[in-house]
């Protein structure tokens, strides 16, 4: 019995623009100028549902090889399935787009389409992911790497082959998503544009160097977790792995997401991190060595993200407060020998580290389950 698939295919717009008369040139001009635009015009919205109604009719009552010339996307799928989608029933389908108006549309006229053939299919748009420019590409592909990182690996352990179908979209998402799948998919597909031929690229066994980044494991949590460091503080970490701005300030690039999501278990999962305005107790230090690597892992970005809002507001515990996640606060009736408030925020739904504030920075007691609450 042949495994699982989870599937993720990009989406662009073709199945839009082959669903153009030959007269309507002028429209065809008009959706490729506002390929990137994240609304359109009352009146072009109005025509582009219209279009999107004729395409999905055209995909209903043609063939599969017209389907396959219509849609880039479902020319991908009719390639793994071998020409009969019902053959992908019990698959997991994702389509990913543009957070773009047509962006959008397409993906729910190929999402109606495979839903009518009985699919399990859902759409994944990041956040202000276009082409439109540098930084927003860059931001919903970082997005993107994180989306990855959170639900592939689940399928995976379930044991799904993950397929990334890339015979759709912009170029450049094409680019990073062939990259992306050397780390995530099993394999990758294309279809060689002078007919319907599949081509699959199997996974490739890259590793990435783990020693070299030891030495900045710390500023890379930092940075994972949206801290900001001047291009000096991190001079010695691989250029590739960051983005600097025109005032030298400092954070991961995409592609130090991508490898930072791939390191951050085995460099977290180790020795306790200094990270700034957090102060260890010996019981602290002891509750963490008792930890399993990968709750020390856990834990430890959750320190990142602490000690990255305590340097940001200068020693301020409001944002661990507003964090939802943290959810920091203080016990009812609870202090130290010294009469200071002894307070507590959570890593997991189970467990949480208590402390204390002291000089600006959060002097760390202990770390454990709910217990932990009773003996501070």
């Amino acid at each position: 019995m042949s495994k699982r698939k989870l599937v993720l295919s990009t989406v662009g717009i073709s199945v839009l623009l082959k669903s153009l008369e030959p007269s309507e040139h002028a429209l065809s001009s008009q959706l490729n100028q506002v390929a990137n635009d994240r609304s359109l015009s009352l009146e072009l919205a109005r025509t582009v549902d219209a279009l999107a109604e004729r395409a999905l009719d055209r995909l209903y009552q043609s063939t599969v090889d017209e389907n396959r010339r219509l849609s880039a996307e479902l020319n991908g799928l009719y390639g793994i399935y071998n020409n009969n989608l019902s053959a992908g029933q019990s698959d997991m389908h994702f389509l990913i787009a543009t957070d773009t108006a047509l962006g959008r549309k397409a993906s729910e006229v190929i999402s109606s389409f495979l839903r009518s053939k009985n699919l399990t299919v859902d759409v994944y748009i990041p956040n202000n992911l276009s082409t439109a420019d540098a930084v927003s590409f860059s931001r919903g592909m970082k997005e993107l790497i994180h989306w990855c990182e959170n639900v592939i690996p689940g399928y995976r352990d379930a044991g799904y082959q993950v397929t990334f179908n890339l015979t759709a979209a912009f170029k450049s998402m094409q680019g990073y998503l062939n990259i992306m799948g050397m780390f995530y998919a099993d394999e990758i597909v294309y279809i060689f544009e002078t007919g319907s031929q599949l081509l699959s690229i199997p996974r490739l066994p890259l590793q990435v160097d783990v020693a070299a980044l030891r030495d900045y494991r710390l500023e890379m949590a930092m940075m994972a977790q949206g801290h900001i460091f001047s291009q000096a503080e991190v001079a010695n970490i691989p250029a590739g792995l960051l983005d600097i701005d025109e005032r030298g300030n400092a954070s991961l690039s995409d592609w130090g997401f991508l490898v930072w999501n791939r390191v951050r278990q085995e460099l977290l999962g180790d020795d306790l991190l200094p990270f700034p305005r957090l102060q260890y107790t010996d019981t602290f230090r002891r509750d963490f060595k008792q930890a399993s690597p990968p709750e020390r892992a856990i834990l430890q970005e959750v320190l990142a993200k602490v000690s990255s809002l305590l340097e940001d507001s200068h020693g301020d515990t409001a944002p661990l407060k507003r964090d939802g996640g943290l959810q920091y606060d203080v016990y009812t009736g609870k202090t130290t020998r010294d009469g200071r408030p002894i307070g507590h925020f959570r890593v997991s739904q189970s467990r949480r580290v208590s402390c204390t504030v002291e000089d600006g920075a959060l002097r760390l007691r202990r770390y454990g389950e709910h217990s932990i609450n009773d003996n501070p």
